[in-house]
């Protein structure tokens, strides 16, 4: 009986071990910004411990960002290549309402469900929503270092591929804040 009434506080860490310099920190979740070292990304078995490591997940965390704008560039380069191409698996509206009129010139892609290009977007999207939400998670270990890395990969890859993006609100983002005026 007594063995059921005891609660393990600690949760198993070794408090005794002076050379973990995480040992102090609870790893709780902090909901504040910070700078610590010890730092609990994501998954369980990615834990920086030293100034090395967490160098080397900013460095991966940066790279991440610049990846995420180079997918969202891909995805609109690929549908614009479909909307200028004359696919018959795509139906392409160009001007359905007459050579002279005001519409004349604009291009609207109807894929059909089973197309190849609409698999492949959807494929693409799937991969975008997955890592906006990763990054966002990221985003919130509060850790400003992480958090720096990640809005500074964002920039740099804008910078690299928002150049040749044709719009310039993205509809296709999905941790986006619209404001209406």
């Amino acid at each position: 009986m007594d063995h059921m009434m005891h609660h393990d506080h600690d949760h198993g860490h070794d408090h005794g071990n002076s050379d973990d310099p995480c040992a102090g920190h609870d790893h709780s979740h902090a909901m504040v910004f910070h700078s610590c070292v010890c730092t609990e990304i994501l998954f369980q078995g990615w834990k920086t411990t030293n100034a090395l490591e967490l160098l080397g997940s900013a460095v991966a965390i940066f790279l991440a960002g610049v990846l995420y704008e180079g997918l969202k560039y891909y995805r609109e380069a690929l549908h614009t290549r479909a909307s200028s191409a004359s696919d018959s698996r795509v139906n392409i509206t160009k001007s359905e309402c007459g050579t002279n009129s005001p519409c004349a010139g604009t291009a609207v892609v109807k894929y059909s469900m089973l197309s190849g290009g609409h698999i492949i977007q959807t494929c693409l999207h799937f991969i975008q929503s997955t890592a906006s939400y990763m990054l966002m998670l990221i985003f919130m270990t509060y850790n400003v270092w992480l958090c720096l890395a990640l809005v500074l990969g964002l920039a740099v890859g804008y910078f690299f591929f928002g150049w040749k993006k044709n719009t310039v609100v993205d509809m296709t983002e999905h941790c986006q804040v619209i404001t209406v005026y």
